[in-house]
């Protein structure tokens, strides 16, 4: 897959992964919350204890990076496809630790 510009309008709503119990929502004003995530999910450091609910803010880049800040667990990248589903990654370098879809 390449790059693929996503509308920031259409980014807001509900991502889930039921297979983990994650969630995250993008907020209009560009705030996020989110719930069910482990630190493995969000660090690369080999931490798995669960985060507990999560918020902050987060801003489109023009590519096709979403970039989720919060005190809670750093800055954290959802990688866009599509404003259907996104990949959560880490490290812009390192592997995905999980998908997402819109709900």
């Amino acid at each position: 897959m390449g790059p693929v510009h996503v509308d920031p309008g259409k980014l807001p709503g509900v991502y889930r992964n039921d297979d983990a119990g994650a969630e995250i929502r993008l907020d209009v004003g560009g705030r996020f919350t989110a719930a069910g995530l482990s630190r493995a999910d969000v660090e690369t450091d080999g931490d798995t204890a669960p985060l507990g609910d999560v918020s902050g803010t987060w801003d489109a880049t023009p590519s096709n990076f979403v970039y989720l800040e919060s005190d809670d667990m750093g800055d954290v990248l959802l990688w866009t496809v599509s404003s259907e589903e996104v990949y959560l990654q880490p490290d812009v370098d390192g592997p995905i630790t999980m998908t997402l879809v819109k709900v």
